[in-house]
């Protein structure tokens, strides 16, 4: 049988978006064995990076780039991506997806405001619903609509920082190989998330022991050569290949697997907010992405 030319982009993408989605689990084994929060984030940077290290060296002695030029993009979303994997940490993995995931409004109202695209009615449905989303989150329960812990406010500003950092990386047109993205994405995130730990919160832990170290380095190359690199580069094949419509459909596998993984798997309070707000996030990605596709 004979597939469709975007069929193997999109299962890739499928498969990544969803091991995204499940990424809370890796974090929360690695924190709930004795690697503290911030730390646990910090290594799911600095570990890729560091396995992907020698590949670097190698292009960068035959005149090849590496990704490193990119700061202004790859450290917006590096920094945005260790503030999302803190927030999983620090507060509910269902509240932290939610959160995180209005970041198309946050875009649509970026776009609007530096791109001057037009507010269609389906671009301000999608504004609406994503604030929504956001309201009965942060407000469901009859209080002020503010982020209540360290962990919420994380994940609510790594969206915002997500959506400037993909709309800077759209402004200045920047074309890379997946490899400079990749390499970037985690040289940078590995900053990112070190600067983190310098926040004065108790909750990201003490830097562990080199013994510590040393117990955690297996299952951390382990991690990161079998599920991170591997997802972050399908991830980025597959949304070269897929018209950005259909990617930003199929990426919805993340916010859906994770928290219904979270609310299958964990103990954490799970009721009809957090299933509105869900719905509410969800719908506003969808309106946007169809509302806007291009024929």
């Amino acid at each position: 049988m004979k597939h469709h030319p975007q069929f193997w982009p999109s299962l890739a993408l499928i498969v990544a978006a969803t091991a995204w989605g499940l990424f809370w689990i890796p974090l929360r084994a690695f924190e709930e064995a004795g690697l503290a929060a911030g730390w646990a984030t910090v290594a799911q940077f600095v570990v890729p990076a560091l396995v992907l290290m020698p590949i670097a060296l190698w292009r960068a002695m035959g005149g090849r780039s590496i990704g490193i030029a990119r700061i202004s993009s790859a450290f917006c979303l590096g920094m945005a991506f260790a503030l999302y994997a803190d927030s999983l940490l620090l507060t509910e993995v269902a509240r932290a997806l939610i959160l995180f995931y209005v970041t198309p409004a946050w875009s649509t109202l970026l776009e609007i405001a530096f791109m001057g695209r037009r507010l269609t009615a389906a671009r301000a449905l999608a504004v609406g619903l994503g604030l929504a989303g956001l309201y009965v989150i942060l407000g469901g329960d009859g209080g002020l609509p503010i982020p209540r812990n360290a962990g919420d406010w994380m994940a609510l500003v790594s969206g915002i920082l997500w959506a400037i950092g993909s709309l800077r990386l759209r402004q200045t047109g920047e074309r890379a190989s997946n490899f400079e993205n990749v390499f970037g994405f985690f040289l940078y995130g590995t900053i990112a998330a070190l600067l983190l730990t310098l926040l004065p919160l108790p909750d990201l832990g003490r830097a562990p022991s080199f013994d510590q170290i040393a117990g955690f380095l297996p299952w951390l190359v382990l991690v990161a050569v079998g599920f991170l690199i591997p997802v972050m580069f399908g991830l980025l094949w597959g949304s070269r290949q897929v018209d950005p419509g259909r990617v930003g459909i199929l990426l919805q596998m993340e916010a859906a697997c994770g928290i219904a993984s979270a609310a299958v798997l964990t103990a954490e309070p799970f009721g009809w907010i957090e299933a509105i707000g869900t719905v509410l996030v969800l719908s506003a990605a969808l309106v946007e992405v169809l509302g806007n596709r291009r024929a």
